[in-house]
């Protein structure tokens, strides 16, 4: 009889990496009581910059179109770094051309961790750089760019919700204000990250800015109620680990409310075309199954990869599962179709 910690279709080097990865998650507890500051989290690191890659900052400013939604007495809109990747100098960008395919991602890390500039972070931008490069240069369009910005993370109490969400707002006002037209963005997020992408971009349709043109997801934590999802031992991340997370991050704010968990947004028939993929092995395929759904059932277009047998962040672990390369691919296609 197999454990329940490997699966039929992983071979053995897989069961092992994967083994050693989930032991060292499954120690991980969130932080509170520190937080870096708005100059250490915009800083630009001097290396271990994948070969190629261009990396520089901008300080986006409060946005003063902020929904009332996510306005809160005791927590301010503050100014927000984005990182800038491309394949060539930040130069290339500075007058934003109407064609450039910008994927504005939110990153993953339970909203209370990760940054744009750590090395897991720079790697899959970099392998999504060249991803989307290929289909550029096929179609002669400009290159891509990817817009990471940092968001408040919920380590200490001015910056538990919605402190995260006024930060991604402005990061996406920015952009429009730079000049990328909006149909050209790409809103895109892993894991706790897929799901502000989702909540960011409800909170667009709130307001008087355009929408995106597209939402790509990664596994998206988005039910934070945990109500829907069903404990799968072989996953690498626990859904204890993920409802700790959840909770520091939300403080006093109700799980069950669409700005919290973006599975609950009353999705219409103009959301803008998403595609949304994760392994069946995953603790929180469901958020997947039910995005999908909803956004098909209220008329508009939505498409489901479910890969058999993979875990979460199974998108940044190229080198256990080949078929993250196949999710790239399928995240160029869709930004360039």
């Amino acid at each position: 009889m197999s454990s329940p910690l490997t699966r039929p279709t992983w071979t053995p080097a897989q069961a092992a990496a994967l083994h050693g990865i989930r032991t060292t998650i499954g120690a991980f507890k969130p932080t509170f009581g520190q937080a870096e500051s708005l100059a250490e989290r915009a800083r630009v690191p001097s290396e271990g910059i994948p070969e190629g890659i261009h990396i520089s900052c901008e300080l986006a400013p409060p946005s003063p179109q902020i929904p009332a939604s996510i306005h809160s007495t005791s927590i301010q809109p503050d100014q927000v770094p984005i990182f800038f990747y491309t394949d060539g100098p930040s130069e290339s960008f500075a007058d934003a051309k109407k064609d450039i395919k910008v994927i504005l991602h939110l990153h993953g890390g339970g909203n209370v961790s990760g940054h744009p500039t750590e090395q897991r972070f720079m790697a899959f931008f970099s392998r999504i750089l060249r991803a989307l490069g290929k289909k550029s240069s096929a179609l002669g369009s400009s290159a891509p760019i990817i817009a990471a910005p940092s968001r408040r993370l919920a380590t200490v109490a001015d910056n538990l919700f919605p402190a995260a969400l006024q930060d991604i707002f402005s990061a996406y006002h920015h952009l429009i204000l730079k000049g990328f037209a909006a149909e050209s963005i790409t809103i895109t997020g892993d894991s706790a990250g897929g799901n502000s992408a989702l909540v960011l971009t409800y909170i667009i349709s709130q307001s008087t800015l355009p929408m995106p043109g597209r939402v790509a997801l990664f596994s998206p934590d988005a039910d934070l109620t945990y109500a829907s999802h069903t404990s799968i031992p072989h996953d690498i991340i626990p859904l204890s680990t993920y409802k700790a997370c959840s909770s520091q991050y939300l403080g006093n704010f109700p799980a069950d409310d669409p700005l919290a968990s973006g599975v609950l947004i009353p999705f219409t028939a103009s959301w803008p075309k998403t595609l949304v993929m994760t392994g069946t092995a995953d603790n929180v395929a469901e958020s997947s199954r039910r995005i999908v759904s909803g956004i098909q059932k209220a008329g508009g277009i939505a498409e489901l990869v479910e890969y058999t047998d993979l875990t979460h962040a199974w998108w940044m672990f190229s080198q256990i599962f080949p078929q993250s390369e196949d999710g790239l691919e399928r995240l160029a296609a869709f930004v360039y179709n």
